[in-house]
């Protein structure tokens, strides 16, 4: 992980050389850098920051982050590796991925079928996919999040039919 971010050209997001350009202003990204900060106060390690310019917040690898940390108990929509260490056991690593007010989408990887079935009942999401990215899914599917997270199930194509409808109710005075 490490390497790879190092290997991003961040800069002007017009410059067709750029992998990266900025987030969506600066007071944006000097909140996500003071998370960085307040997460290495927490014993956490900055393995990478080549430092912020305005709204140009590089990408910035952080290791062994505190999972109370306010750089992931937060939603910090920047280019930041936060490395979580997580537990060696389903049930506290369920647990774990619970503990926020978010609830989107979740990436398990496993080849047993009862673990799968653990994490899709135990965690507290709106979209379990199983060795797949958190962010996948199938435009027939549900997708929506629970919590804090996105707006309900409103995409995918039979929500997003449904969206286009109203339920009227009615009663007739049939003796």
């Amino acid at each position: 992980v490490l390497e790879r971010a190092k290997k991003i050209r961040f800069g002007d997001p017009m410059d067709r050389a750029t992998d990266l350009g900025t987030v969506v202003h600066e007071k944006a990204a000097a909140l996500f850098e003071a998370r960085v900060h307040m997460a290495a106060e927490q014993g956490a390690d900055i393995l990478y920051n080549p430092g912020r310019q305005g709204a140009l917040l590089p990408p910035i690898v952080v290791d062994r982050v505190p999972h109370t940390s306010e750089l992931v108990m937060e939603e910090t929509f920047g280019p930041i590796i936060p490395i979580v260490r997580a537990p060696d056991d389903d049930e506290a690593l369920i647990a774990l991925s619970n503990s926020t007010a978010f609830g989107l989408s979740s990436g398990v990887c496993t080849n047993s079928f009862p673990r799968m079935q653990k994490y899709i009942a135990g965690l507290q999401v709106g979209t379990v996919n199983i060795w797949e990215v958190p962010g996948y899914r199938i435009e027939m599917s549900p997708f929506g999040g629970i919590k804090d997270s996105g707006n309900g199930y409103k995409e995918g194509v039979i929500e997003a039919m449904k969206s286009y409808t109203n339920v009227k109710t009615f009663s007739l005075p049939w003796s």
